[in-house]
């Protein structure tokens, strides 16, 4: 394996000047760092990888932008992209959103000025299209509607929204309610809003009441869920299925048992995304799993792709969510 010193002893400079080169800094005439550029194709001298980063005018960084990393679904992708990037070569800067709507913005520099090399978004602020379309630089969004130029990775939530509804029709539901969050802010176009629609859809085809109540998201405020879920169940002592994500399922489950609600026979429960959280429960709440790791590795694999000017001709990775059967819809 070539040195920096065999770079040096074939482009005939000293060790000093090939530094210069790689890094960028300090004054190296035109041809002679033609020469030294010369002499690293020719030994196919890999420098280290701050030195390779240098040379090549990259940072090895890609920032990973979600609302909040304490969020259950965004801290396995998060986790799970981390090391997908680590295993490409690249070291991962996580920024959260949620508190600050500056904070996108701020990132967004940051891609500008090269002080990352590429951003996987994930991000629910409200920052204009237009202002990701115009920056041609290497973005991936997951779960975002950022114009037809920017790739996008997510589920097929239309067929998640579906299977959520045939579920609880299987077992038997006749009045159910499904938490919406994202879909509220009308702002945010996220292609997550089209599994409530289907499932409101598809309750209503069956001739099955179906209500529709709006709650803070993303947010991983426990406090929150348990005062919305106990809420719920006081003013909706009728219901025998609910629609949810993780958190707010498990703090159903648990206010439900508080009210002594026998699961599943008084009260059917379905949650979507199915992180790993949701293992820790009794009973085993049925969900429908979106495949966390693997949209991580698509949205790594894309991001990868676009910092080494490859053209990527799917704009649309959609992978498909299953049905996990539990213990909170009959027959589980």
């Amino acid at each position: 394996m070539a040195t920096i010193q065999d770079v040096a002893k074939h482009a005939q400079v000293g060790v000093g000047t090939v530094s210069r080169v790689l890094s960028g800094k300090g004054y190296v005439k035109a041809e002679t760092r033609q020469r030294v550029q010369a002499s690293i194709e020719a030994l196919n001298y890999t420098p280290n990888e701050m030195a390779r980063n240098l040379f090549f005018q990259k940072s090895g960084i890609v920032a990973l932008i979600v609302p909040e990393v304490s969020h259950p679904f965004f801290a396995q992708f998060v986790n799970a992209a981390e090391m997908a990037l680590c295993e490409k070569g690249y070291q991962t800067m996580i920024c959260n959103t949620y508190y600050e709507q500056n904070y996108e913005q701020r990132y967004l520099e940051m891609l500008k000025q090269r002080r990352v090399d590429g951003i996987i978004f994930g991000a629910h602020t409200v920052l204009d299209i237009s202002q990701y379309e115009n920056i041609h630089l290497p973005i991936v969004a997951l779960d975002r509607d950022l114009g037809e130029n920017i790739p996008r990775v997510s589920v097929d939530h239309r067929a998640g929204g579906r299977m959520a509804a045939e579920e609880l029709i299987r077992s038997g539901c006749r009045n159910v309610l499904q938490f919406v969050g994202s879909k509220m802010n009308t702002e945010v176009s996220t292609p997550a809003n089209v599994r409530h629609d289907v499932f409101e859809e598809t309750m209503k085809q069956h001739g099955i009441a179906c209500r529709s109540v709006c709650v803070k998201w993303p947010t991983a405020d426990i406090s929150y869920y348990q005062t919305t879920a106990s809420r719920l169940l006081e003013d909706y002592p009728d219901l025998d299925g609910i629609f949810a994500t993780d958190l707010m399922s498990m703090a159903v489950l648990q206010s439900a048992l508080l009210h002594r609600k026998k699961i599943p026979e008084d009260l059917k429960l379905i949650t979507y995304d199915g992180t790993d959280i949701i293992g820790l429960t009794f009973p085993r709440i049925t969900a429908i799993v979106q495949p966390i790791e693997r949209l991580a590795g698509e949205a790594v694999q894309l991001v990868v792709d676009l910092i080494h000017g490859k053209s990527v001709e799917n704009k649309e990775v959609k992978l498909q969510a299953v049905l996990r059967p539990g213990d909170t819809t009959m027959g589980g």
